[in-house]
C-alpha cells in the first residue's frame, strides 16, 4: 500500500511539473507576443521563428495566442486534477475514471503538440513528454491498486 501511495505522489508531482513547464511556455509565448510585439510561431534550424506584430495582424495574433494558451493550460490543469483525483480515490472505479481522465488529457496534449510541432506546439513539447511518462507511472499505480483490491475486501 505504501508503494501505491508513493507512486501516486510521484504521478501527481510529475503532472504538476508538466503544468509548471506549460505555464513557463505559455508565459514565454505571452511575453514575446504582447510585450515584445513578436509572434513566435516555432523553431527552425535551432532558431526561433518570429515575425513582428503589426496593426493588421494584431487581433488575429492575440486571439490565436489566447486560444492556444487556454486550451493547453486547461488540458495540463485537467491532467493534474485527474492525477490528484486518482491519488485520493478509494474505490476502484473512481481510480479507473480518474486515470482515464488523465489519459484523455495527456493524449490530447500530445496530439495537439505533435500536430503543431513546427509552431506553438514546440514550446509545449517538454510538458507533453513529462505527461507521457506520467501515464506510465499512473498505470503502474493503478494496476498495483487493482491487484491489492481483492485481498483487502476478503477481510
Amino acid at each position: 500500500m505504501k508503494s501505491i501511495k508513493s507512486l501516486a505522489r510521484i504521478e501527481l508531482l510529475m503532472t504538476l511539473t508538466a503544468l509548471a513547464l506549460a505555464l513557463i511556455s505559455g508565459l514565454y509565448l505571452a511575453i514575446t507576443t504582447f510585450v515584445e510585439g513578436e509572434n513566435c510561431y516555432g523553431i527552425s534550424r535551432a532558431k526561433f521563428l518570429c515575425q513582428p506584430i503589426t496593426s493588421d495582424n494584431a487581433p488575429q495574433t492575440a486571439l490565436r495566442v489566447t486560444v492556444v494558451l487556454c486550451m493547453m493550460l486547461g488540458l495540463f490543469g485537467g491532467s493534474a486534477l485527474a492525477a490528484w483525483a486518482q491519488s485520493r480515490a478509494r474505490q476502484t472505479d473512481a481510480r479507473i475514471t480518474a486515470y482515464m481522465a488523465l489519459v484523455t488529457c495527456a493524449v490530447t496534449v500530445l496530439a495537439v503538440t505533435l500536430s503543431a510541432l513546427e509552431s506553438a506546439g514546440f514550446f509545449f513539447l517538454p510538458g507533453a513528454l513529462v505527461l507521457l511518462v506520467t501515464l506510465g507511472v499512473g498505470l503502474v499505480a493503478l494496476l498495483r491498486s487493482l491487484r491489492e483490491q481483492p485481498s483487502s475486501t476478503a477481510d
